[in-house]
């Protein structure tokens, strides 16, 4: 009988009870560290897949190049979405192509079938992204933030200014690709002064420069500068 009643009590003494609230899961707080919720996201950077941009930079060379130039050539993507492919390394002429918001592969096989047009039987090209412009819609743009340096003429190429570093005339020369035709003794250096006004600099022989080591011609290059490397002339051709 005792027996019973300890079940009896124990049965009220659980009915009893409160009845638990469901638990619910919450999920974890959003309140990340500036440092963490303000980050850019990530992009993928697939080469083959990626939309081309002004800026960014291509490395450029054809197997079948009859001055066998053995180092390839740099095309940067102009503002206007355009890039301008020479047809050989000894020649100043060259195939214009509309580049930005197309897919890699499909300028590579555009500019072959132009170049098999009109100058090679079967040309094999290497076209290769080099270097990002890695700006993100309503974000800031690295390569115009980031106090730069712009070469053009007969060499084309976007140069940054490394923070707390200084930028040679002679570094850029050095990177730059071979072209028979660049006349590396009358480079000019544009440069404009805090009025907006172009400041007079001297033409460098870069020849010498970097030929015959003639450290008293560098340069020490200024954010905004503009490198023009002209075309040699040649007489009686």
């Amino acid at each position: 009988m005792r027996g019973w009643l300890v079940l009896l009590t124990s049965c009220i003494t659980l009915a009893q009870q409160p009845e638990l609230a469901p638990i619910t899961l919450t999920p974890a707080s959003t309140n990340a560290p500036l440092a963490d919720t303000n980050a850019p996201p990530s992009e993928p950077y697939d080469p083959e897949t990626r939309e081309l941009r002004i800026r960014d930079t291509f490395r450029y060379r054809i197997e079948e190049d009859p001055s066998r130039g053995s180092d390839p050539m740099r095309v940067t993507i102009t503002d206007s979405g355009e890039a301008h492919f020479s047809v050989t390394q000894s020649d100043s002429s060259y195939i214009t192509l509309r580049v930005a918001g197309r897919k890699l592969a499909d300028v590579r096989n555009e500019l072959k079938k132009r170049l098999d047009a009109d100058y090679y039987l079967d040309s094999t090209v290497s076209l290769d992204l080099e270097g990002f412009n890695t700006s993100l819609p309503g974000g800031a743009d690295p390569l115009t933030d980031v106090p730069n340096v712009v070469v053009f003429g007969e060499l084309s190429g976007t140069f940054p200014i490394p923070e707390g570093k200084k930028l040679m005339l002679s570094e850029i020369m050095l990177r730059m690709p071979r072209n028979d035709f660049a006349r590396m003794n009358k480079v000019e250096i544009q440069r404009l002064g805090p009025d907006g006004k172009p400041i007079k600099m001297p033409t460098v022989d870069v020849d010498q420069l970097l030929r015959e080591n003639k450290r008293s011609l560098d340069v020490e290059l200024k954010d905004g500068d503009r490198i023009r490397v002209p075309r040699k002339v040649w007489i009686g051709l």
